[in-house]
Parts: C-alpha cells; structure tokens; sequence
C-alpha cells in the first residue's frame, strides 16, 4: 500500500487530501472517496477514516480522504463554509479520482459521516458515478428537521441581522451564507434519485444525530430495486468512539464495499 498526499483545487481553492493506493494494481481498481463532518477532517475521530481507507488500500481499492474547504489543511475559512460548497467540493472529488490511472471510473464508492453523510447523500443523487454509498450518522433535513432547527438556533439570537458570522460551535465560526441556504438542502429528497446499492450505520445511543434521521433514509430507501440496509449500532455514540463501535463500523463498510463494487 502506498499513501501520498494529494492537492487538487476548486473554484480557485486548493484542497489537501490523502491518496491510499494498492500494492500491485494489474488492473483497473474500484475506490471510495470519504466525506467528513462538520468541523471535522480528513483523519476524523480516533482516525477512523484512516484506519478505514488503509484496510481497503489492502483489499485492492483506491481510497481518498481530504479536507473539505475552509476544513482542516485545506485553503479557505470555515466561515465561508455552506453545504452545497461541501457538495461540490465532493463531486470535484470524485472527477480527481475517476482520473487517476488505475482506478475503475465505474467502480466508485463514497463514505460519509455526520453532516459528511448529508453530502454524501445529495451526492449520490446527483452524480450518476456513484455506484456505492455508505452513510454513517447521516445528518438529514427529516423527521424533525434537523437543517430547519439550527436555522432556527441562528434566527432565534439577539440582532441575527447583524451579525455576519456565529460562534456556533466549539469556537467555530460560521458564516451567514451557511444558514440561509438552509432551507434548500433537501438530502431526504436528492438521494431518491439514487439507484445503487445503499447502507446506513447508526449508533442507537447518539446524542448528536439520533438515529431516527439513519432510519428515515432506509425508510426512503429500502422499497427500491436495489441493495439496502441498515444497522443500528447498540449503545454506539455518534462517532462511534470505542474499538468495539469502530471495528463494527468500519468491518461492516469495508465488506459493503467489497460486495457493491466487486468486478462482474
């Protein structure tokens, strides 16, 4: 396996990522390109995107993890960050890697997590290359709307007009253009026009995202003409932050992948 960062750029941006290669590529490769959450990175807690990426670089896939913009070492600040920038930030991703020599452009896989989920969701809805989703903890706009109660938090502060950016969480800071578009990020909705195989892993004991939002997707999702599950994690917290969660999680995703984007 070989790991080599990565740069690409977007809308004039650049963006840093991590490229994990199989050893001995014969033949064109399947690959997964990660999303992380918000106010996350590319490394994710306790490095479970690392640790994922690596054990599918030695199961014979391509993997690319990286900072979405105004996130970790990419260009940009936070407080220019909005969803649907994260979106195209994640479909300039998958160009990246459809172009890289060795990789299957037909055998693309994505991986969300949190509000990395909620991208991940609109993204395969909306970009026919993806084959394969995984959504772990997936932020979604129902039932409750989750997107419409953070508007909310924001419209509901002292003088929201004039204030041009929010302390909003843990010293992040976020932009007015983030809570406006609000509204019109409809995951629930983008990811019915997906049609490939789908599965959503959710902790039953998150206090974060609750896993009624993971089970609504499979609700909307489980009728269709294609692979589609759910499992819900006992006692698992948002991130999943103990070995027993993680290796659940990243086992059961690893093994997805391997099924949706075998070669036929």
């Amino acid at each position: 396996m070989i790991e080599k960062p990565i740069v690409f750029y977007n809308h004039g941006q650049q963006l840093i990522g991590m490229l994990h290669t199989p050893d001995q590529v014969r033949a064109p490769c399947p690959a997964v390109v990660f999303f992380h959450g918000f106010t996350g990175t590319k490394v994710e807690p306790h490095r479970i995107f690392v640790k994922t990426a690596r054990r599918l670089a030695s199961l014979g896939f391509y993997a690319l993890r990286f900072d979405f913009r105004g996130c970790g070492d990419s260009e940009g600040d936070f407080t220019e960050m909005t969803i649907s920038g994260e979106i195209s930030d994640a479909i300039r991703s998958i160009d990246v890697l459809t172009t890289i020599e060795g990789v299957d452009a037909n055998r693309i896989g994505v991986l969300g997590l949190s509000m990395g989920g909620c991208v991940a969701a609109c993204v395969s809805g909306q970009d026919a290359r993806v084959k394969s989703t995984v959504l772990w903890a997936p932020v979604s706009d129902e039932p409750p709307d989750l997107l419409q109660t953070m508007l909310g938090a924001y419209a509901n502060r002292p003088n929201p007009a004039d204030e041009a950016f929010v302390d909003f969480w843990n010293g992040n800071t976020v932009g007015r253009a983030f809570f406006e578009e609000l509204p019109h990020i409809k995951p629930s909705k983008q990811i019915q026009a997906f049609s490939g195989p789908l599965l959503i892993l959710h902790g039953d004991n998150d206090e974060t995202i609750p896993v009624i939002y993971g089970k609504r997707y499979y609700e909307l999702m489980k009728d269709r003409d294609a692979l589609t599950e759910i499992e819900v994690i006992s006692q698992a917290d948002h991130t999943f932050n103990a070995k027993a969660w993680e290796d659940v999680v990243i086992t059961r995703s690893i093994n997805w992948f391997q099924q949706t984007l075998s070669a036929d």
